[in-house]
């Protein structure tokens, strides 16, 4: 008769399950080399690479974590009408980078809306600050923020420098050189360097 296993994903266990059920997790990624797992016989839980099994040593290896994975953003991101879904896709992932072009469609679909907007509130006869501009302005407020703080990030400077917008004049100045300086051409703390 074999042993029940019991496993862990993200913080939550599971089991007990048969061994084929289990043969069938570790097949399908669910169970990788990371995974903590425990069988009637070991003293405390292990990650399933150590645990001393022949199956363990063909287990996935553990999952890359953000930075060392290939780039979030989407294939088109760099295109007038990807870089919109690509901004809402990642509306608050304030970690990783975002290329020069991204920033720049980005702004120009934020003003682009913005002038919607307003003429859709002006139609309804609602003024300059009418429902319509609110809501849109809500709704572009997050995405607006997480891309220019990834696009500090793509040139090596942390988020907060975007705080520098609130020094009228010279602070807007440096952040549209910030905004305009070229990638880095290397990895970074914040992921390896954008699709271009």
């Amino acid at each position: 008769m074999s042993k029940e296993w019991y496993y862990a994903v993200e913080g939550t266990s599971h089991g007990p399950i048969s061994e084929t059920e289990f043969n069938r997790l570790v097949a399908e990624g669910t169970v990788r080399s990371d995974t903590l797992v425990w069988q009637e016989g070991m003293e405390d839980w292990l990650p399933y690479g150590r645990a001393n099994t022949d199956a363990a040593a063909q287990a996935l290896p553990p999952r890359a974590p953000l930075s060392e994975s290939g780039d979030p953003a989407r294939a088109d991101a760099n295109t007038f009408l990807g870089a919109l879904k690509d901004g809402f896709a990642r509306y608050v992932d304030f970690k990783t980078r975002s290329t020069r072009s991204q920033f720049w469609w980005w702004t120009l679909w934020s003003i682009l809306i913005s002038i919607g907007s307003a003429i859709l509130d002006a139609a309804i006869g609602a003024g300059d600050s009418g429902p319509v501009n609110l809501l849109t302005s809500l709704a572009m407020f997050l995405p607006t923020i997480a891309v220019s703080v990834r696009r500090l990030h793509d040139i090596g400077r942390r988020g907060w420098w975007l705080l520098i917008w609130f020094i009228p004049i010279i602070g807007w100045i440096v952040l549209i050189v910030f905004h305009c300086t070229k990638s880095q051409p290397e990895p970074n703390a914040w992921g390896p360097e954008p699709r271009h």
